[in-house]
C-alpha cells in the first residue's frame, strides 16, 4: 500500500504544481503583471505590484518545487499562504467557485500544506539522499 500511496502522492504533486506554474504564467505572461497589479489595487491589496509579483513567483517557485520534490514544506506553506490570502481579499463572499467564492483557493491551500508535508519518496530530495548514502566513503 505504501508503493500506491507514493504514486499518488507523486501524481498530485504533480496536477497541483502545473497548476500552480499555469497560474504563474498566466499572471506573467497572458494577463501581465501591470494588469495583475492593477486588480490587487482594485480589490484594496496594499502595495498591489510587490503583492503581484510575490504571488506569482510564489505560485512558480512553489509550483516547480512540487513539482521537483524539492523545499516541500516550505514551499506547501508559501502557496497555502498565496490562497489563504487569496481567500481573505477575493473570494470570501460565497462558497462556490461558480460564485465566486473561495471553494477553488481553500482546497489548494489544504492541498499544497499536505503535499508539503507529504514525505520524500519520489523526489529530488530522496534521490540526491540516497546517492549519497550509496557514494563509496572518502580515503
Amino acid at each position: 500500500m505504501h508503493r500506491y500511496r507514493d504514486l499518488t502522492t507523486l501524481l498530485a504533486r504533480l496536477v497541483v504544481g502545473v497548476t500552480f506554474v499555469l497560474h504563474a504564467y498566466q499572471k506573467l505572461a497572458i494577463n501581465g503583471m501591470s494588469g495583475v497589479s492593477a486588480g490587487f489595487e482594485q480589490m484594496g491589496i496594499p502595495l498591489p505590484a510587490a503583492a503581484a509579483w510575490f504571488t506569482a513567483l510564489v505560485e512558480l517557485l512553489g509550483g516547480l518545487a512540487l513539482i521537483l520534490g524539492v523545499l516541500l514544506p516550505v514551499a506547501g506553506v508559501l502557496l497555502a499562504a498565496v490562497m489563504l490570502g487569496a481567500l481573505v481579499t477575493a473570494h470570501s463572499g460565497a462558497y462556490f467557485a461558480t460564485d465566486g467564492g473561495f471553494e477553488y483557493v481553500l482546497v489548494l491551500a489544504a492541498v499544497s500544506l499536505a503535499l508539503g508535508f507529504s514525505g520524500p519518496k519520489y523526489t529530488l530530495q530522496a534521490a540526491f539522499a540516497s546517492r549519497k548514502d550509496s557514494a563509496p566513503a572518502a580515503v
